[in-house]
């Protein structure tokens, strides 16, 4: 099972930015592990590079880095006044919504948004 992460799907499930946001910031930028990573251990684990971390039930995992009681304690404690929590996240906060930005293609580098562009184009013949 992986762990928390910026993906269309969880952009749209009720509260996930909040708690991304604060999770990031329990761990700070080197703690959070991106999917990439997440893909990356999976890997190794299945090229035996790397252990097998199983569950009571035998399946692979990939969010003990999030699930440690010590980070979950310290997420309840700023879920416990989400108004305070997220005063002490905004910067998280932001970074999950620049991801989930980047993810539909929007505030990219490079792109000028406000020019005019073409949408009646023809369909590719074969």
């Amino acid at each position: 099972m992986a762990g928390a992460a910026v993906t269309q799907a969880s952009s749209a499930i009720p509260s996930i930015a909040l708690y991304t946001a604060f999770l990031r910031t329990v761990l700070g930028e080197d703690g959070f592990r991106t999917t990439a990573e997440q893909a990356a251990d999976l890997w190794d684990q299945l090229e035996g590079e790397t252990p097998l971390v199983l569950d009571g039930q035998g399946r692979i995992r990939l969010d003990g880095w999030e699930l440690d009681d010590r980070v979950q304690e310290r997420v309840r404690a700023l879920w416990a006044d989400p108004e305070r929590g997220l005063a002490q996240s905004r910067p998280r906060a932001d970074w999950f919504m620049e991801q989930v930005r980047e993810l539909y293609g929007w505030g990219l580098d490079g792109v000028a948004y406000d020019r005019p562009v073409e949408t009646d184009v023809p369909w590719p013949s074969r």
